[in-house]
């Protein structure tokens, strides 16, 4: 990490140098336009200050006001100073970067340990949930067989209860059958009352008849 900020760094700073030669050359050759320059640069503005005596150029900074080069005669020394400011501000952003990877190596190890303790915390508790798992299976399985018992148990009483309605149906009919056979014999005892009544009316009657006809006989 850090080779590779250092090579963004040299990479700026060739670029920034190559351009400052650039630029010097352009103005050797052809001249240049160091107010337009001064008119272009982004970050930075050129104050100019005229009295009787020179003409002096100070650079200041467009967020907060900083005087950056004051006082100079030359224009082109102004504009030198703001690409070599803005470079070195560069710098020092590409040097704070640098302990970064540090700073993530550590938070990584740090992430890194919270996630064996975690793994192990999952782990213990998995296992804790498998022995519960296990319990619930085995008492459902022995809730099982219980129930599957007390069916079996059901049922016997069930089929014992339809044997014993059977029997009582079966007790009732007979019942039944005992209570017409003792109707029948109250009636046909009735009916031999009554002719055991008649017939003996009639010996009665036989009886007197007869002593009738013995006193008639007799006379």
């Amino acid at each position: 990490m850090k080779n590779n900020v250092g090579k963004v760094f040299v990479v700026l700073t060739t670029f920034l140098s190559v351009a400052f030669l650039g630029f010097s050359f352009s103005a050797r050759i052809a001249g240049t336009n160091w107010e337009g320059e001064a008119a272009a640069l982004d970050k930075y503005y050129v104050e100019k200050n005229v009295n009787e005596k020179e003409t002096t150029y100070t650079l200041k900074d467009k967020i907060n006001q900083e005087s950056i080069k004051a006082n100079s005669k030359l224009l082109p020394d102004v504009i030198v100073a703001a690409y070599n400011h803005e470079a070195t501000q560069l710098n020092e952003k590409i040097q704070a970067l640098e302990p970064l990877p540090e700073q993530l190596k550590k938070r990584q190890d740090e992430i890194t340990a919270q996630q064996k303790v975690d793994l192990k915390a999952m782990e213990a508790r998995e296992q804790e949930l498998q022995k519960i798992f296990l319990a619930q299976v085995k008492t459902i399985q022995e809730l099982s067989v219980e129930g599957d018992k007390i069916a079996q148990e059901a049922l016997t009483v069930w089929k014992e209860g339809e044997l014993r309605r059977e029997d009582v149906a079966r007790l009732r009919n007979h019942l039944e059958e005992l209570e017409v056979d003792q109707f029948q014999s109250l009636q046909q005892k009735k009916r031999l009352q009554d002719e055991l009544s008649r017939m003996r009316g009639v010996l009665a009657r036989l009886q007197r008849r007869n002593v009738q006809l013995k006193s008639s006989y007799e006379e």
